[in-house]
């Protein structure tokens, strides 16, 4: 099946290649005690920050207490309920993860079990406009939507010509083949080229091929079927950061919070965008909304930290710094965290 949680190590691994995070790494072996409080402000402020690139599902034995659910009503342009509608829900992070009902005589539908993501939300009859619209379902949270289906100009099917390469597409990136399942993907696309989630596992194969360029041609493409996708915006964000780009990611990221707003990771990836850019007050508003949101994010509270630290705010930041250590002990940047601690306590 398909998952992000691969490609995050991957692109995490090329990230870290950065020579300011070398850097780093260095100053963690060597200890801080020789740096002054100046110049560990200007050590701390020049590197580059990755992304956070998606995450993997929850563990199984938390599943249970965060599904949510999509409920929702398909009605025609006169507001009338249309029975019988096929309404299909594809995971945007796992695409083999669908679900498919049908609307009853109210032109209704409900689906539970649903785990934390973003969802492709699919209503399509014969002889209707089929509408693709994509939500995010949050923790124990039920989203609500409305579809209003347009009578066709031209008789209409409901199949579905590239689903057997969107299958194959799916095996074969499970199996870690990826030019094929790229071809298979393409090859859905040309037959039904009207669904966006082709796009979207195209792009993460372009993307785990290092194929950045490519990758980012079919994500616009993408946005042009679905305008509205946080899916789409955010991985054009994130493939502009990975060319170190950081102009052309952030227009991106602005619009996945605009799009997704109570979703802490997008303001997460805006914060570490803004800071790339040198816009620092900026990152610090983009983080405190991501711990408002989300109280319990370990890397907020690092990146709050390290605001702060240059800031000059001092108590500010072991404020956050001992939070993220609270939450996140055994993170890679916890030795770091602690030295940078200790050393604003000798300071006084």
């Amino acid at each position: 099946m398909l998952t992000i949680a691969r490609e995050n190590q991957r692109r995490m691994k090329v990230l870290n290649k950065n020579f300011l995070i070398k850097k780093i790494d260095s100053g963690r072996k060597e200890g801080l005690q020789g740096y002054s409080w100046g110049v560990l402000i200007i050590f701390l402020y020049f590197f580059w920050l990755p992304f956070l690139l998606g995450s993997g599902l929850v563990s199984s034995a938390f599943q249970g207490s965060v599904q949510g659910a999509i409920k929702g009503k398909v009605v025609d342009q006169d507001g009338q309920p249309i029975a019988d509608v096929q309404i299909t829900i594809t995971s945007m992070r796992y695409s083999a993860v669908r679900f498919t009902l049908r609307t009853d005589k109210q032109g209704k539908f409900f689906q539970i079990g649903l785990q934390p993501d973003y969802y492709q939300v699919k209503a399509e009859k014969e002889s209707y406009q089929p509408v693709i619209i994509e939500k995010r379902v949050g923790i124990q949270q039920s989203v609500e939507v409305v579809f209003q289906l347009d009578k066709a100009q031209a008789p209409l099917s409901r199949a579905t010509p590239g689903e057997p390469d969107f299958k194959k597409g799916n095996a074969w990136f499970a199996e870690g083949k990826l030019e094929e399942a790229a071809r298979a993907y393409q090859r859905a696309i040309e037959k039904e080229p009207q669904d966006p989630i082709y796009y979207y596992n195209l792009g993460i194969v372009y993307t785990r091929l290092q194929r950045y360029k490519e990758a980012i041609t079919v994500f616009r493409q993408m946005l042009e079927l679905q305008p509205q996708s946080y899916s789409a915006h955010k991985n054009l964000g994130e493939l502009y950061g990975l060319l170190q780009d950081y102009r052309q990611a952030l227009p991106y990221f602005q619009e996945a919070v605009e799009l997704s707003p109570e979703d802490p990771e997008a303001f997460y990836n805006l914060g570490v965008c803004l800071l790339n850019t040198g816009a620092i007050r900026k990152a610090e508003q983009a983080f405190v909304k991501v711990t408002e949101l989300q109280p319990d994010y370990p890397l907020a509270h690092y990146r709050l930290g390290m605001v702060y630290v240059n800031q000059n705010k001092k108590d500010e930041a072991i404020l956050h710094l001992e939070k993220f250590l609270e939450l996140a002990p055994d993170d890679p940047n916890a030795d770091l965290a602690r030295q940078i601690i200790s050393f604003l306590r000798k300071k006084g």
